[in-house]
């Protein structure tokens, strides 16, 4: 696992995003943990905008999934699993046969369905600062 560590503001959080939107050439799943308010759905939702997504629905707290098409082939789910309570939640969801659909997911609060996810998956740690700037962790394998 490689893991690198960087501080960055608001107004440059497109810069994360870039370096974000690179490794999704080989990652289909990106898990993002930190505390309430740490500014998961804003990083997701950025990098949503930037791969052209439009009308952009919010963190799926309530719904627990927002599903978005890029195109006809590629889709985008969003789940936010901060409401799921079991594994039997889990299965209720279908989330056992969600993670094999041809398609990215973006995933808050994880660390509540990791039995679902998938081995190979990218993890962004964000850490709120004093400054009000965010340190952002992103941890991966180069393996197959």
């Amino acid at each position: 696992m490689e893991s690198h560590n960087k501080t960055y503001s608001l107004e440059t959080l497109p810069h994360l995003v870039d370096h974000i939107l690179g490794l999704l050439e080989e990652y289909k799943v990106l898990e993002f943990h930190g505390e309430m308010g740490a500014g998961k759905t804003t990083l997701i939702l950025e990098i949503l905008a930037r791969l052209g997504v439009k009308d952009l629905e919010g963190s799926p707290t309530y719904s627990l999934i927002h599903e978005y098409r890029l195109d006809q082939d590629l889709k985008i789910y969003h789940i936010d699993a901060f409401r799921i309570n079991s594994p039997a939640e889990g299965y209720e969801l279908g989330l056992d046969e969600l993670f094999h659909e041809n398609a990215y997911f973006f995933v808050e609060w994880a660390e509540k369905i990791t039995n679902f996810l998938p081995e190979r998956r990218l993890v962004l740690t964000i850490t709120p600062n004093a400054s009000l700037t965010r340190t952002y962790s992103i941890t991966h394998d180069h393996g197959s």
